[in-house]
């Protein structure tokens, strides 16, 4: 069965992406069939693509192309349904056409068997095009900073979720620790706040690696980035460990 996932925060600059692109990763090269959709319109998730091309996953969500049209490889076993910056455009034409149009990608996945993950990048504006993949989802991975006010934003997320999502309940995949640096004595107390808080839902961190963000920079996964650097990064265990962990809540 095809776990549909959201990659959800609604707080910017906390690894959504990162954890999206390296998670997906991760899992391919595990063996796992990964589709990433990317649900924001900066585009970051798309970046593993060469280029960005026509149709979009604003195409779809305006019912100008189907999702299987929008499927690109990005890399073995992992597939990518690109945004563009017109994706505010595809928010107004799902709130115009009303309540069916939500539902719209949930119904366009269904038939999607063939991957083992679905995840949804999103971006941290709550918007139609979040709650069309929310309503898409199962479930929910949470990536989240190790600060003063962490459970906080948690709870209140949570909050805003139960109030819009009237009809659709989504399971909590995980909480993952990002950025974690065990020599800051108060980020190990952050994430004890966090596992005191979120019994049995807190996973492993990801620890801080400056490899992450040159990754990035060069448009590849951490992995590639190792391989380039023929280096070993601490995040590349994290990420490794994270998609068995994942995998073995299956």
């Amino acid at each position: 069965m095809t776990r549909k996932i959201s990659i959800l925060n609604f707080k910017g600059g906390v690894g959504k992406t990162t954890l999206a692109l390296n998670l997906s990763h991760a899992l391919a090269l595990q063996g796992a069939r990964v589709l990433l959709i990317d649900c924001d319109m900066q585009g970051n998730s798309s970046t593993l693509l060469e280029s960005v091309e026509e149709p979009t996953l604003t195409h779809v969500l305006r019912a100008q192309a189907q999702l299987s049209a929008a499927i690109r490889q990005a890399r073995p076993n992992l597939d990518l349904v690109p945004a563009d910056s017109n994706l505010n455009k595809a928010s107004n034409y799902i709130i115009s056409e009303g309540r069916p149009a939500y539902y719209s990608l949930r119904k366009a996945i269904k038939s999607l068997d063939q991957y083992d993950y679905i995840f949804f990048d999103h971006s941290p504006n709550y918007n139609a095009v979040t709650e069309s993949a929310l309503l898409a989802s199962d479930e929910m991975l949470i990536p989240c900073e190790l600060s003063p006010f962490a459970v906080e934003g948690l709870l209140k997320m949570f909050d805003k979720l139960e109030e819009t999502l009237v009809e659709h309940s989504l399971d909590i995949a995980g909480i993952v620790p990002f950025k974690l640096n065990r020599s800051i004595a108060m980020h190990l107390a952050y994430m004890e706040d966090l596992k005191n808080s979120f019994d049995g839902q807190v996973l492993s961190p990801i620890r801080t690696d400056t490899a992450v963000g040159k990754a990035q920079s060069y448009h590849i996964t951490i992995f590639e980035y190792d391989a380039q650097e023929k280096q070993r990064s601490k995040a590349t265990d994290d990420f490794k460990e994270l998609a068995a962990t994942l995998a073995g809540r299956n």
